[in-house]
């Protein structure tokens, strides 16, 4: 059977892109091959690969957990079953941070995961800063850690296993953040089900990881800063009134995402 037959067997079940994007990883080539060789003929070792992946995929895990990569911000990100995967939205912490850096900033991302935000910061900043990312899981960090060296920011970036900001001792001009903020009945939406649970669920109104973050934020800030934390639309209201709860003298505003919808609180003074 060759590549072009097998895909076309299964363009029922799965989009063609998708089926040729598992087909490359089967066979541990790159796109452009299945492109350009559709008559390849295919071993029974190729066809049984392709069927587990394609079975994975049909079971809802993601294709950037088969590819075990992800791009973001034009970067390409290891990504495992322990991190989150990085979604285009989140970007917009990014670009708006860029916005804001200027020399010698000392810039922290919490719940790092992958390292996707706080190495894209990195890699595009023009201005000199330090770096620090925080994870509670150790299997992340690793994953963060492996990421910086494959985009030779090893150096730059300190990663500091750590519950949110205890062990930290310095103050910051810039704090990212995408944590946990799902509910239980977010929670089961099928794309989601294959990402580690300790990634995305916080607690019944999803906000339990931000409360505790908002808290302890005021004394590890410096005079003039800026706090960008990812959320859900929903939850717009409820982490306004913990933001003037923890910092009433601060500004707040709501940048929406690429679906137009509230997908990041700014806080800054």
């Amino acid at each position: 059977m060759s590549i072009k037959e097998l895909v076309s067997k299964y363009k029922n079940k799965l989009d063609i892109n998708e089926l040729e994007q598992l087909m490359a990883l089967a066979l541990h080539k790159n796109i452009a091959y299945i492109y350009k060789n559709p008559d390849k003929l295919l071993s029974r070792s190729n066809i049984l690969t392709f069927k587990k992946l394609l079975n994975k995929r049909l079971a809802d895990y993601s294709l950037a957990y088969l590819k075990k990569n992800k791009e973001f911000y034009n970067l390409n990100f290891i990504v495992s079953k322990h991190t989150l995967i990085p979604r285009p939205d989140s970007e917009l912490l990014v670009t708006e941070a860029l916005k804001n850096t200027s020399n010698n900033q000392n810039i922290i991302d919490i719940g790092t995961g992958s390292g996707a935000l706080i190495l894209s910061l990195a890699k595009n900043n023009k201005h000199t800063a330090n770096y620090v990312a925080t994870d509670i899981s150790t299997k992340a960090l690793n994953i963060a850690k492996t990421n910086a060296r494959k985009l030779k920011l090893k150096n730059k970036v300190k990663f500091i296993k750590t519950n949110l900001l205890n062990s930290i001792n310095n103050k910051f001009d810039i704090v990212i953040a995408n944590l946990p903020y799902l509910t239980p009945e977010q929670m089961k939406e099928a794309s989601i089900k294959k990402e580690p649970s300790t990634a995305l669920l916080s607690g019944k109104d999803g906000l339990d990881h931000y409360k505790k973050l908002l808290k302890q934020l005021p004394k590890y800030l410096n005079k003039k800063y800026l706090i960008l934390l990812e959320i859900d639309p929903q939850q717009k209201e409820s982490i306004k009134k913990e933001i003037i709860n923890n910092l009433p003298q601060a500004k707040i505003e709501f940048l929406k995402d690429l679906a137009n919808n509230i997908r990041v609180v700014k806080i800054s003074n």
